[in-house]
């Protein structure tokens, strides 16, 4: 027994020496890995560090933008003055404009043109806004660049206003800039002319945001009759006229359709080209906006246009 358990303490110092190198060798891939995860964990710090800087600069550049954005809207904007409105009709057949009521607007701001494709191209490259059914490689189609987009809902209306520092305009107010002091037929009048609107397929397809100077309303509004559509902000409900409030209304809780005015190109002078003609809103089909009128004539892909007010503030 001696014997044997000397030999074997005898053997442990070698067998230890054996196993030594693959235990240096787990200190030394472990020393490794430290370093590694210490060089690691320095880099997510930097890289974390370079993308609150960057996130940084975005900010500040958007916040440069909008301040530029509203200095453009100052520029370029129209005033449109407070007063008195006669709004709608009280003609039969037509149960979207009825009654005829007053109401009494503040002043605002408006865009004096429909917004060229030119321009929502602009928000669609910076905000990454998705862009219209129609265009291709996220660009409008070629020479169109001062036509009005077209092809967008009202939630792709909404979105370029909040981008673009102003908003849609309530129905009244978008009535007001048309009709204006004498409350107009038509933005120029009482009588439809082709010198003064893109109206009935003359032309067949949407034409330049400034091309009818005879179309100007009393404030200084183009386009208000024919071309495209306009949104506005209001949501529709057929008996709103008749209880909406006196100053200001901003139209019905919200329901299932919207409104746009000012009817397109394709229509026709006697009805939806009227300054107090009222149109319903998109339905949401698959992806696709879909424009029925009120009295359920559905067009598709050539409407959607609109404009875009800011409050005024003495």
């Amino acid at each position: 027994m001696r014997c044997a358990l000397g030999a074997y303490i005898h053997r442990l110092p070698q067998e230890i020496d054996e196993y030594m190198p693959g235990v240096e060798q787990v200190a030394s891939r472990k020393r490794e890995f430290s370093d590694k995860i210490s060089v690691t964990e320095t880099s997510y710090a930097d890289c974390v560090s370079e993308i609150e800087k960057l996130r940084s600069e975005i900010i500040s550049m958007e916040q440069k933008r909008q301040e530029m954005q509203a200095k453009i809207n100052e520029r370029e904007m129209v005033l449109v003055p407070s007063g008195p409105l006669r709004m709608g009709s009280n003609l039969a057949g037509r149960d979207s404009e009825n009654p005829e009521h007053k109401v009494q607007l503040k002043a605002f701001y408006m865009d004096p043109y429909e917004v060229a494709n030119l321009q929502y191209k602009d928000f669609v490259d910076v905000a990454g806004h998705r862009t219209p059914v129609h265009w291709q490689n996220r660009s409008f189609p070629s020479a169109k660049g001062d036509h009005p987009v077209v092809n967008v809902s009202w939630e792709d209306a909404h979105a370029y206003a909040e981008w673009a520092g102003k908003r849609l305009p309530s129905e009244a107010e978008w009535e007001w800039a048309a009709r204006g002091r004498e409350g107009r037929e038509y933005p120029w009048g009482k009588q439809p002319t082709q010198d003064h609107s893109n109206y009935s397929n003359r032309e067949n397809r949407t034409t330049p945001v400034n091309k009818y100077p005879k179309g100007v309303s009393e404030f200084g509004i183009w386009d208000q009759s024919g071309n495209v559509g306009e949104w506005v902000n209001d949501w529709f409900e057929t008996k709103y006229y008749s209880r909406s409030p006196e100053s200001d209304p901003k139209g019905p809780a919200e329901v299932d359709l919207k409104v746009y005015r000012g009817g397109g190109y394709h229509t026709e002078p006697d009805g939806y080209t009227r300054c107090l003609a009222a149109f319903c809103d998109a339905e949401y089909v698959s992806g696709l906006y879909w424009f029925p009128l009120c009295d359920g004539w559905e067009l598709s892909l050539s409407i959607a246009q609109r404009f875009y007010t800011t409050e005024l503030i003495y």
